[in-house]
């Protein structure tokens, strides 16, 4: 893929990257802070992507080798999959949260779910029939190849309201969990920029999930983090993926009222009668002819929304005799 750059502020470059899958596009950010540069997001560590991530530095006049700093905003492929890489190439300094550290050492030791009998009864007890669609199929296909190439262990952590000085700027760290649990967005208060990774994406909802080894709460969260940056004056969002915007409020609040109405949607359904998270995302998005990934990633966005209906009291769960875990509305 050629390279494609666009100053989107004084300084601050969108570079497009490829990604093998859909959506086939993550934007991430180099900043010029006169005298240091610093990329936020690494894209996915294929050839084509790291070529074209070359060609887009030495359009800007930039060697990789003289990177100073790469910060992640997650851990998902995409994100920091090129971490490794771009350090061999580099002496930059590495930043992600330490929550999301921990899923990239899940990731890369990540083997077949049906052999982890934890795993496995998780599935089970949400009513995922794995005899239609056995769950080795959730693992991605570029899971245990070099596509996913990050850092194990970044050189810092980042935490909550951290100022990265790096050259003139100075980069804050907002935490934002929901999509990830460590998740970050970067904001210049100075330029009143807001570099949000797949937190406030302009026409996509970031998936927000509950899974084995995750948060209890992440749509909780999730909209936590949504009325969390609404607090920041903020002039120019830059997302992971779609084109650049100017109100982070407004699409902040888009994103709440989707979860509100997807809520009250599945609510509905189990005011009638008890049903697992299966049966009421099989309702809400259809099992029928689609691919195996995507009815796994609607079956435990529901169980978010269900698991947040049960913490705000707005409904309950119980067990049937055949073990599967039933919500219904209180």
């Amino acid at each position: 893929m050629p390279a494609k750059v666009a100053e989107v502020a004084p300084g601050i470059y969108e570079l497009f990257l490829p990604l093998p899958m859909r959506p086939t596009i993550v934007n991430v950010y180099l900043i010029d802070c006169h005298g240091a540069w610093a990329l936020i997001d690494t894209g996915m560590n294929t050839a084509d992507s790291f070529a074209t991530l070359n060609e887009a530095f030495e359009e800007v006049g930039l060697n990789i080798k003289d990177l100073d700093v790469v910060i992640g905003t997650h851990h998902h492929v995409d994100h920091f999959g090129t971490s490794a890489t771009i350090k061999q190439h580099s002496n930059a300094t590495t930043m992600l949260h330490k929550l999301e550290q921990e899923r990239i050492n899940r990731m890369l030791t990540f083997g077949p779910p049906s052999a982890n009998p934890d795993s496995m009864a998780f599935f089970l007890t949400h009513g995922f029939p794995v005899d239609k669609y056995p769950i080795e199929g959730m693992r991605p296909v570029w899971m245990g190849t070099n596509q996913y190439n990050p850092l194990p262990v970044p050189d810092k952590y980042l935490a909550d309201g951290d100022v990265i000085s790096v050259g003139d700027r100075k980069l804050e760290v907002i935490w934002t969990p929901g999509h990830a649990p460590g998740h970050c967005v970067i904001y210049l208060r100075e330029e009143k920029v807001l570099i949000v990774g797949d937190h406030l994406l302009p026409k996509i909802t970031p998936h927000v999930g509950i899974y084995p080894s995750s948060p209890t709460n992440p749509l909780g969260d999730f909209i936590a983090s949504q009325l969390k940056v609404q607090k920041f004056d903020v002039e120019l969002v830059l997302p992971a993926h779609g084109g650049v915007y100017n109100d982070h409020r407004h699409r902040a609040n888009q994103l709440i009222e989707h979860h509100r109405y997807r809520e009250a949607e599945m609510l509905d359904i189990i005011k009638r009668k008890p049903h697992c998270a299966f049966e009421v995302a099989d309702q809400i998005f259809g099992a029928d002819d689609r691919p195996m990934f995507h009815v796994m990633a609607a079956t435990f966005e529901t169980l978010a929304h269900l698991e947040l209906a049960c913490i705000e009291g707005r409904a309950r769960k119980s067990m049937s005799d055949g073990g599967r875990t039933l919500y219904q509305t209180v």
